[in-house]
């Protein structure tokens, strides 16, 4: 492990998270939250969504680290409780991938024509599974929104509190980036020998499965390379494509997310965060890799 990347990367995580939290603080306390979705508040209240998880599905638009520092502000001034703080947490992931999946659907098809564009559709509808069970747990809890006149504080006690909460949470956050640098580099290249010695796939789909860890690009070229070759069906092409995805998945999940988690929330939240996030991206990928199995039994 290169002492000088851990260290660049210990660095932007501190001050993305400081950032984030900065400008969650803002958009709470300033009541931004309550004034931009106020006309919309009653039926995303329907869902379990209040004013609060509003704000932080709209910028996770644009960065789902931006909505989740809107989420730990709003847990550490005490207007959410953990639960929905995790649940709305976890929502986030999903408007951000659509921003992203349009330029995904886009490569998919020019590099692998019906077998990208039927991968792309897969991973849509992985998304929205997942966020729809999230969201449905959500709704059948507590989830509403204090209000903000509840929350009123002295400045010095607001500035004490975030202090406390970062000699909480930035330890954890910087010791679970380094596990992560440190271990998943070992895990993805133990996965591409393992895909290289399986007895499952043709050659050319093992290496279309083992390009995803490199990048999803890559794995597209192949595919679509293959097809034009006429050394994989495209049932074959989707079907490697989704399992080098999953594959892969699952550990660009804990490098990517791991330290953020631990940076923004309590201990106890963030590792349950990343737990459930963990457990059912890996429960939906083999539901989609068995339904992608089925053309090539019959």
């Amino acid at each position: 492990m290169s002492w000088e990347r851990l260290l660049r990367g210990e660095l932007s995580l501190t001050i993305d998270i400081l950032i984030g939290f900065a400008v969650g603080a803002l958009v709470i306390h300033t009541g931004l939250a309550d004034r931009l979705l106020s006309r919309l508040l009653p039926r995303l209240k329907r869902f379990g969504i209040g004013a609060t998880l509003g704000a932080a599905l709209t910028v996770s638009v644009g960065s789902s680290k931006a909505g989740a520092a809107v989420v730990a502000s709003a847990l550490d001034s005490g207007r959410i409780s953990p639960r929905t703080a995790k649940w709305g947490t976890l929502l986030l992931a999903f408007p951000a991938y659509l921003r992203r999946w349009v330029t995904t659907m886009i490569l998919a098809c020019s590099l692998a024509r019906l077998a990208g564009a039927l991968f792309a559709l897969t991973l849509l509808f992985r998304s929205a599974a997942k966020f729809a069970l999230e969201l449905l747990i959500l709704n059948r809890g507590e989830h509403d929104d204090q209000p903000l006149e509840e929350l009123a504080g002295t400045k010095k006690e607001s500035v004490r509190r975030f202090a406390m909460r970062l000699l909480k949470t930035l330890p954890w956050a910087w010791l679970f980036y380094a596990l992560a640098l440190l271990l998943v580099p070992p895990a993805e290249r133990a996965l591409h020998a393992w895909l290289k010695g399986s007895e499952f796939f043709p050659l050319p789909a093992l290496a279309v499965a083992a390009a995803s860890f490199a990048h999803v690009s890559a794995a597209l070229a192949l595919a679509g390379g293959s097809l034009a070759a006429g050394e994989l069906t495209t049932a074959q092409a989707v079907f490697a494509l989704l399992f080098g995805n999953s594959l892969s998945l699952l550990t660009r999940l804990v490098r990517t997310n791991a330290g953020y988690y631990f940076g923004f929330f309590p201990r106890a939240v963030a590792q349950s965060m990343l737990a459930w996030n963990v457990a059912v991206s890996a429960a939906l990928g083999l539901l989609t890799l068995a339904l992608a199995a089925l053309p090539l039994l019959f």
